[in-house]
């Protein structure tokens, strides 16, 4: 069994990394685990315990899936927290509506779910998690931040890969292992 997952991989603008080092040093007296920014990404779908026996017919799904999507930019905006600020658990930066981020998801959502995985609940928030919060000691200063950049415009994203990961847990924090690369079509689709 490997623990696995579909995402889309992202790399931040350097005004984007400078943001994030900003925020870090901020909340320097809080207990967060930040997110190494290689292994920042986009869950599509997080299929959990899959058997090895399923890896071939999983890779072949999501490379038709790619062959049939066009590559496409989408935004992230915006700065937020899960649960929230009462008990803060993950700040994260949000991504503006994309229909081609949508599509993509749902495509990927139907093919998993028909090959028997459980989906995910329909409302997809699609983020890039920053950090998750073990302790804040100023949710006044969090407050601030997350007000500060609500609605600002971080950076665009060019998605032209989809990645099947497998996630590897370790005491200093999880390892994401390629399985397969998949690159999205080239050839515009009428």
């Amino acid at each position: 069994m490997k623990r696995t997952f579909i995402a889309i991989k992202i790399s931040l603008s350097k005004e984007t990394e400078k943001l994030f080092n900003e925020i870090k040093s901020k909340l320097n007296e809080s207990k967060i685990n930040w997110v190494d920014t290689h292994n920042m990404h986009i869950t599509l779908f997080f299929l959990g315990d899959t058997k090895e026996s399923q890896i071939p017919e999983i890779c072949s799904q999501i490379e038709r899936i790619a062959r049939e999507t066009n590559p496409f930019l989408f935004t992230c905006k915006g700065l937020g927290l899960f649960k929230n600020i009462h008990d803060p658990r993950v700040i994260w930066l949000g991504i503006k509506k994309s229909d081609s981020l949508n599509g993509l998801k749902q495509n990927i959502d139907f093919v998993m779910q028909d090959m028997g995985f459980e989906i995910e609940p329909p409302d997809f928030k699609p983020h890039i998690t920053l950090g998750r919060i073990k302790f804040i000691k100023n949710k006044m200063l969090l407050a601030e931040l997350v007000e500060k950049y609500r609605d600002y415009a971080f950076q665009d994203i060019p998605v032209n890969e989809v990645i099947f990961y497998e996630s590897i847990l370790t005491s200093q924090g999880p390892i994401y292992k390629e399985i397969q690369v998949y690159k999205l079509s080239t050839v515009k689709n009428s």
